[in-house]
């Protein structure tokens, strides 16, 4: 898959990208469930602990989905108050409707908003998260020195993310692993989205790269924690 374009990081463009997720938004949680054999729910747990949310404190989501980092937030600080934004507006009515079922709708905030244009006021967040988004958005340097705009001084954001392995053996494994994930996505009613996920995988830039652009963005103590033997990692940094 190639771009089209260079003015974007990305392989497809944001209008393509929204069609996507809308198109597989009814079946996205049990393709991550399936795909992941279960650990995203470790990794967003872990991602949240690394923001360390506080009693009474105001969050942000950017690329929220079905809202699972959300309700991760709410779990580890249930007197948090927290937005999610999304691209897709079936996601986002998903993320809604589970929101009401746990009788958390007060506390949250599902929008549609650009990660490259954030419609808040700079220090507006204690912190900021953000999971499996990052390598969708198609001006990635934008968006980090949005987030870092609208984060309050003191605050962390977190980015949890799919990486391809630096290791040669974990490759190996990788290889072997990578092409179930079409499978399944073709099985729960994805269609090519899950090509694409391996695809935009492969062409996301390397760790280093990743926790280059945070310090050029302006974000102090840049870290990248490194899971699953490398095919997800936490990258975070502060303001």
């Amino acid at each position: 898959m190639n771009r089209s374009t260079t003015d974007r990081d990305t392989l497809i463009s944001a209008a393509e990208n929204r069609a996507m997720f809308d198109r597989i938004a009814k079946h996205y949680d049990a393709a991550n469930r399936a795909i992941s054999l279960g650990m995203d729910r470790v990794w967003r747990r872990r991602t949240v602990q690394v923001m360390q949310p506080v009693s009474g404190g105001r969050y942000l989501d950017v690329g929220t989905g079905t809202g699972d980092l959300v309700f991760e937030i709410l779990r580890q600080s249930s007197d948090a108050v927290v937005d999610g934004i999304d691209p897709s507006e079936q996601m986002l009515a998903i993320a809604r409707m589970k929101a009401g079922r746990r009788g958390e709708d007060k506390s949250v905030s599902f929008f549609v908003a650009d990660a490259m244009e954030l419609p808040m006021e700079a220090d507006t967040y204690d912190g900021i998260v953000s999971g499996f988004c990052f390598r969708n958005i198609e001006r990635r340097q934008k968006a980090l020195e949005e987030m870092r705009r609208v984060l309050k001084p003191g605050g962390r954001l977190v980015i949890l993310e799919a990486t391809y392995p630096e290791s040669v053996l974990v490759r190996l494994g990788y290889r072997c692993y990578t092409p179930l994930v079409p499978l399944v996505g073709r099985l729960l009613g994805g269609g090519s989205a899950y090509k694409y996920l391996v695809d935009s995988i492969e062409d996301f830039p390397r760790p280093v790269t990743v926790t280059d652009m945070f310090s050029a963005a302006g974000f102090s103590h840049v870290q990248c924690r490194m899971l699953n033997m490398g095919t997800v990692c936490i990258f975070s940094g502060g303001k």
